[in-house]
């Protein structure tokens, strides 16, 4: 049998103990009770009625609730139900239901069921309710849920679905930070489900989308929407190039560590690994660009709806032509009624290079090359590769003297800086120097800087690698711009920024 099919049933008896929760909501269900018109009672309802009745005096820390608590709830809550009973009826059902959920003798209930992972007969006790207190003088008992109540009672609402994805990635990670390979690859199979469900999804609002807009306000709840899902896209996809990493660099440890049967087959459930994550992955990112295309529709089916509003409603002759010809309406005030419906102004300009530039006097059909004209650049002393290299260990330079500055800090202020570099003799000159002030605009510019991923050969890339290796601890760096403005130099001029180092979280710990 193929190995998959054999991890089926990993964790059998744990799915059914979870499962085994749900028995005493379908005991009551089967229960043949009738109120006081004849008409059959939905025990299952009630039961899970008292359960959240139990629920919220738990949240609301009331500490004795008894059978006669749960009578009264039921009784007021069915003011205008459904079920015909008086105050003696919901008292018995309130008894029955209790009982259900816990034996009277004390004992919890018991769920047989053969596990088909240890291939043998096992057992599970669980109790839904527990006696919380006692009132012996007055023959009282107060009950509360048990842990596995609280199960119960989660397991009946869906909480936050959008990140069933990112759970998904979560668990992944941890399985293969643990070497549970199979187990990772069953996580994956889960995670292509959920990519398609969100596929699904995301079809049926490009119809509601096209079908239902037909105002600001509902372009604006769509638009809203449509901009949750793509954030939440977005979070996805940047994990899921951390996960493609993760796997690439833990199959590459184990290339080196080729030695027996277990190791070469734990290398090839990687390779499977690996290109099943690609294919989710892929499917994930047409998911990401379908969403800007669906906001790109929904910006679209508002204008069209809009337009074709306001040629329904509006008639050009009796809003603006009578409006005009009939009343005596100053001249600023026709202007402004009719310049909606008028051409867009253009304004006509000429490059200067163009306007005295030598006329063109060549005959039509002469092969004659015309240079057009163009600004000269600014000249320099070296050569590219020379000013790269001369750029490369200025940028080294000056995130070693941040990172000293820094010291054990997260957060540094670009003034900082200035200021203490104006406060050191053989340092001062930095500021004079461009290489100083670019250095803040790169990272700005490409900020979050990440840790390199080895495969990086633009130039720019280079320098911000040059850069990342003064904070080899570091996830990534931010740099972001605040309002006020900088001038630690006559000559130049720029704006405020916050430098932020974001630390790994192995770094963190230690």
């Amino acid at each position: 049998m193929d190995q998959r099919l054999k991890d089926l049933t990993r964790g059998y008896r744990e799915r059914m103990n979870r499962l085994a929760i749900f028995e005493p909501l379908y005991e009551l269900d089967r229960k043949l009770g009738k109120d006081q018109r004849g008409n059959p009672i939905d025990w299952f309802s009630l039961g899970l009625l008292a359960l959240l009745f139990f629920f919220e005096s738990m949240l609301t820390r009331r500490r004795q609730t008894s059978v006669r608590d749960l009578a009264q709830y039921l009784q007021a809550v069915n003011a205008t139900g459904p079920i015909a009973s008086d105050e003696a009826g919901f008292l018995k059902m309130a008894r029955e239901i209790i009982e259900t959920f816990r034996d009277a003798s004390g004992k919890k209930k018991e769920k047989s069921f053969y596990n088909w992972e240890t291939r043998r007969r096992e057992q599970i006790y669980y109790s839904l309710l527990e006696v919380r207190e006692s009132n012996l003088a007055q023959n009282i008992q107060y009950y509360r849920l048990t842990e596995r109540g609280l199960e119960l009672i989660f397991a009946t609402k869906e909480y936050y679905s959008e990140f069933h994805l990112s759970i998904n990635q979560l668990v992944l990670r941890k399985q293969l930070e643990k070497g549970e390979l199979n187990g990772a690859l069953r996580e994956i199979d889960e995670m292509s489900i959920a990519v398609e469900e969100l596929r699904r999804k995301m079809l049926q609002l490009n119809h509601e989308v096209q079908r239902n807009i037909i105002s600001h306000e509902t372009q604006s709840k769509y638009v809203k929407m449509l901009d949750e899902i793509h954030a939440r896209l977005a979070r996805e996809h940047e994990e899921f190039n951390e996960l493609h990493g993760f796997v690439l660099e833990t199959k590459k440890k184990f290339e080196y560590e080729l030695h027996s049967e277990k190791e070469r087959r734990a290398y090839g459930l990687l390779i499977e690994i690996a290109k099943e994550l690609e294919m989710v992955h892929h499917q994930h990112r047409t998911l990401l660009d379908e969403s800007i295309s669906l906001k790109r529709k929904a910006m679209q089916a508002a204008r069209e709806s809009l337009y074709h509003a306001g040629l329904t409603a509006f008639n050009f002759n009796q809003d603006i032509t009578s409006r005009v010809m009939t009343s005596p309406l100053p001249t600023l005030a026709v202007q402004g009624l009719v310049r909606p419906f008028l051409g867009p102004h253009l304004e006509k300009s000429w490059s200067p290079l163009e306007v005295f530039a030598p006329q063109r006097l060549n005959k039509a059909g002469a092969e004659e090359e015309w240079e057009t004209g163009y600004f000269p650049e600014a000249a320099t002393d070296l050569d590219e590769e020379s000013f790269f290299l001369c750029q490369r260990a200025n940028y080294k330079a000056i995130a070693g003297f941040i990172r000293e500055l820094m010291g054990e800090r997260t957060l540094i202020e670009l003034s900082e800086v200035a200021a203490a570099l104006g406060q050191q003799e053989d340092r001062r000159h930095w500021l004079e120097h461009r290489s100083f002030y670019d250095f803040w605009l790169l990272l700005h510019q490409y900020s979050p800087v990440k840790a390199a991923a080895g495969n990086r050969e633009d130039r720019a890339a280079n320098l911000l690698d040059e850069i990342m290796a003064s904070w080899p601890e570091a996830l990534a760096i931010e740099v972001q711009e605040k309002e006020s403005l900088l001038q630690p130099t006559q000559r130049y001029e720029i704006q405020e920024m916050i430098l932020q180092v974001r630390m790994k979280p192995d770094a963190i710990s230690q």
